[in-house]
């Protein structure tokens, strides 16, 4: 079999395809083949199950203690002698359970529908092809094709199979969905194409998934299925695994911490009981107890909750999150890989600047019109086979670049016409031109023809300069030739008008003609059109935030290298004084793994690739320790976005393969959402980080109290007194700590939030700085609860009694209150330490007011309401109890704005301060 089907003549390929021309394929040749080959669709991946999708939500780390925690719970509260003990680790279980099934049931909804990129490039398939099948032409499911069938193509056709040329007339292709060329390619059934060619560069061949623009055609079928361009591209998507997200990765570690700590608090609990002579089994129970009330059971909630909000707020801003960690990933972001077509332009080809004889003008700007202008306007105009409605909600019809013509025209107040359309003269690949002969009320008929400058320079005889038709003499085509030649290297499209008057006979006879070469000659040149896919609005500006953040914008593009480089130029993504900038697909293509890794830490511009050097770009950048994220719309970005830490797919002009293959999807098609993305996604972590370190920083202190009440009380009355109970520290977690973290994942973000850089992909959330915090915090409120519960404790220590059951209910109510203050105070200075408690920066969340001020009123409610009492073990305290709580929670934090100045006027003992 011939390899490099795009290299081989035409002749050649049909007979290693054993098809003959006229006749095709016998319809049991094509029955056999499709038994061979396959039917002519995309293989679907092995989905996962609803089922399995919901227990995997159940592999967290976090969520893995959590039933670690469930199962010794409720095995202590089945063993356990005593009906309160019982209750309290039942109550318990049944919270666990909650928190658990809630986390569960989020992330499935989550997921449940994140899997579908393959049924997505399924729904794009053409579902309907005309061929030739034992000699006759006929209409057949599209799946039914194989290759060697000859398949005929017409304008607005979708491309069912991969296939080479036979016949074309006018034929162009709209590749842009699968190479990110911006203009519908001209086909050419004689084109010389290299056996290394790239897809972008194979003009006498047509792909699968893409769209007849122009013209028809008539192709050989040469690939079918999953051996397509296409099917490559999906069988890449279901080869890729996603990778855990780096907030994944870092509650995975923070998982395991918890759990080895936790580990080793039953270790050291259980050591201190034997060692001070108690029983093994009432050690066993009390230290397990101590570590399941101890582990922050309500972390993954309150992470689930603050990723939600995330998602929420930034949905408002036309960001959609897909899944929940993304939110974070994307704040951790260190290079956007970005797609040009429709991205970081508009998708949209338009004409902005006009170039007469005499003059060049910007279309972009105010411009007044002259005769030149006029003329080169109606030309576009009427040599134009495109439609545009007059309503902004009506469908534009036809070929990109007519359809700019028709754009400008309609701009200028030049749209509507009085010219009647006699004939036309199409364009082909090898004139690269095309004619009309119109005529006007007066019965006077025209010539008007556009094509390619470089043509028509030649064709015309005659140019018009200020208003007169003059000779065509050499320097003046070498004039024009240079103007045309200053703009194209600009990465414009050029296209040049020309026109001239003929005699009614003249073109009454031409219709019965087939002789074009006398009523094109004689032209008279009137200028040409830049044209070229604009930068959206904004995008310039969002380039520059990026930069401004330390974030690394690179584009990666199927279109032409001056085209690229044009735009970003334009945009600000790079200098003009920056060398080696840019590189093409044919040189990704002979680099090694190695040498691409290095190349790209300084290459901003990448032309010309196909979807394998999309991946393969992502996966060195990867390499080289980045937090990639790429930006696509068409299938071919699919891959790349599946492989990158965040795929961000456009949700107007995106497919439904690049949206279903994404994380996030711009419902506004907005490369400056990314921007505002970003900002969301790094103070999200900020946030997140804050109540992480608020959440461990509270439960370090519970553990203080537990373990410091049960060591003192062991040697002071000669057993171990819990300060707590099992119930109350879980009332704590879940409930008084629980709303305040929620409410610090809602603080605004700081002032340098978008000026500093992304940070170290390697950082874990427990820094050095960090952990002192969180002992820093444990000891204060750990010694704190503790000198009131025992200053309540003071008759029983001076006569040496260990306090009755009904004795330790007031001490222990007054240590639980402490605890709740001190934790309160906590969420007030859990904030970077520049940002002391006391002015502005206490109004700065509102939530997290209303969220102390909540926590306290439920408090309040377990001191005062009797069933709660009951439930909690608890008792009333009243106004002396009170003033002893707040004179001993002002102190926390007298000694935390003392923190404060030193961080901000002692640079010496700026580590003691804070954990930032």
């Amino acid at each position: 079999m011939v390899n490099n089907r795009h290299s081989v003549d035409t002749r050649t390929l049909m007979a290693d395809l054993g098809v003959k021309d006229d006749f095709g394929l016998s319809s049991e040749e094509a029955f056999r083949r499709i038994g061979k080959y396959g039917l002519n669709e995309l293989k679907k991946s092995d989905s996962k199950s609803p089922i399995t999708l919901f227990l995997e939500q159940f592999a967290d780390p976090l969520v893995v203690i959590l039933l670690v925690a469930l199962v010794i719970s409720i095995t202590i509260g089945i063993f356990s002698t005593h009906e309160d003990e019982k209750l309290e680790y039942f109550i318990d279980s049944a919270a666990i359970s909650v928190i658990v099934l809630f986390n569960a049931f989020f992330g499935f909804i989550q997921e449940y529908k994140a899997e579908k990129s393959i049924e997505a490039l399924k729904s794009m398939a053409a579902p309907f092809s005309t061929v030739v099948r034992d000699g006759k032409k006929v209409r057949i499911e599209a799946t039914q094709l194989v290759p060697g069938d000859i398949v005929f193509l017409e304008e607005g056709d979708k491309i069912p199979a991969d296939g080479r040329l036979l016949q074309s007339l006018a034929l162009r292709i709209d590749e842009s969905m699968l190479t990110g060329e911006s203009f519908p390619v001209a086909k050419n059934v004689n084109a010389n194409v290299s056996k290394d060619a790239q897809i972008a560069e194979m003009l006498n061949s047509v792909f699968s998934g893409t769209n007849v623009s122009r013209g028809r055609g008539q192709v050989i079928i040469t690939q079918t299925g999953m051996k397509t361009e296409f099917g490559k591209i999906a069988q890449g998507l279901m080869e890729d695994t996603k990778e855990e997200t780096p907030l994944q990765q870092r509650l995975g570690i923070l998982g395991k911490y918890i759990g080895v700590g936790s580990l080793a608090i039953c270790a050291v609990i259980f050591t201190i009981g034997i060692i001070l002579g108690r029983e093994a089994l009432e050690m066993f129970i009390v230290s397990v107890g101590l570590a399941v009330a101890a582990v922050p059971e309500g972390l993954p909630a309150v992470v689930t909750l603050s990723l939600a909000l995330g998602v929420q707020k930034m949905s408002k801003k036309n960001a959609i999150i897909r899944r929940l960690p993304s939110v974070e990933t994307l704040g951790s972001t260190t290079v956007i890989c970005s797609d040009k077509t429709g991205t970081l332009t508009m998708n949209k080809m338009t004409v902005r600047k006009i170039l007469t004889v005499d003059a060049e003008f910007d279309v972009t700007k105010k411009l007044k019109l002259n005769s030149a202008v006029n003329e080169l306007l109606v030309i576009g105009r009427e040599c134009n086979n495109a439609q545009i409605g007059e309503q902004r909600t009506e469908k534009a019809v036809g070929d990109p670049t007519e359809l700019a013509l028709l754009r400008v025209a309609k701009r200028l107040n030049l749209a509507k016409s009085s010219l009647e359309r006699v004939f036309e003269i199409p364009f082909d690949s090898d004139s690269k031109r095309m004619s009309v002969v119109v005529k006007d009320s007066s019965e006077i008929y025209s010539v008007l023809m556009k094509g390619a400058p470089d043509v028509l320079i030649t064709i015309c005889t005659h140019y018009l300069t200020n208003g007169k038709v003059k000779p065509l003499e050499e320097s003046a085509r070498v004039m024009l030739e240079e103007q045309e030649q200053k703009i194209a290297t600009l990465g414009y499209r050029m296209l040049g008008m020309a026109s001239k008057q003929i005699e009614k006979e003249q073109a009454e006879l031409h219709i019965f003609s087939e002789d074009n070469e006398e009523i094109e000659s004689g032209m008279i040149y009137i200028g040409a059109v830049a044209i070229m896919d604009p930068p959206r609005r904004g995008t310039k500006e969002a380039i520059a935030t990026c930069k401004q953040a330390g974030i690394r914008p690179i584009m990666i593009t199927g279109d032409h290298l001056k085209t690229a480089m044009a735009v970003a130029s334009e945009i600000g993504l790079i200098e003009e004084t920056e060398s080696n900038i840019a590189l093409e697909g044919h040189q990704l293509s002979k680099m090694s793994d190695s040498g691409l890794s290095e190349k790209v830490k300084e290459v901003n511009v990448f032309a010309r690739v196909s979807p394998e050097h999309k991946l393969r770009l992502v996966t060195a950048l990867k390499g080289n320790n980045q937090i990639v994220a790429m930006t696509g719309d068409g299938v071919n970005d699919a891959p790349a976005l599946k492989r990158a830490d965040i795929g961000v797919a456009m949700g107007i002009s995106g497919t439904d393969v690049s949206k279903e293959a994404s994380d996030m999807v711009l419902a506004d098609d907005d490369f400056s959402t990314i921007v505002s993305a970003i900002l969301e996604g790094r103070t999200i972590y900020d946030n997140m980080r804050k109540f992480i370190l608020y959440l461990l920083s509270c439960n370090a202190g519970e553990i203080m109290v537990m373990l410091l009440g049960m060591i003192l009380t062991s040697i002071l009355f000669q057993e171990p007194i819990l300060p707590l109970l099992a119930i109350q520290i879980l009332w704590v977690n879940l409930v008084t700590d629980g709303l305040p973290a929620l409410a610090l994942g809602l603080d605004p973000p700081d002032a340098d939030v978008m000026i500093r850089k992304p940070r170290d992909p390697d950082e874990q959330i427990l820094t050095k700085k960090s952990i002192y915090f969180i002992i820093y915090s444990g000891v204060m409120i750990g010694i704190g609860t503790l000198i009131l519960f025992f200053l309540y404790l003071w008759p029983n220590l001076v006569n040496g009694v260990a306090p009755t059951p009904e004795e330790i209910i007031y001490p222990r109510t007054i240590g639980f209150t402490m605890l709740i203050i001190f934790q309160m105070v906590m969420a007030l200075n859990i904030r970077k330490e520049e940002h002391s408690l006391i002015g502005k920066e206490f109004f700065r969340n509102p939530y997290l007011l209303l969220a102390i001020s909540s926590s306290i009123a439920l408090h309040l409610m377990i001191l005062y309401l009797h069933p709660l009492q009951i439930i909690f073990d608890t008792t009333g305290l009243g106004l002396l109890d009170w003033f002893v709580v707040i004179f001993v929670g002002s102190i926390l934090v007298l000694i935390d704005e003392i923190r404060t100045f030193l961080a901000k006027n002692v640079p010496q003992l700026h580590y003691l301060a804070g954990y930032w």
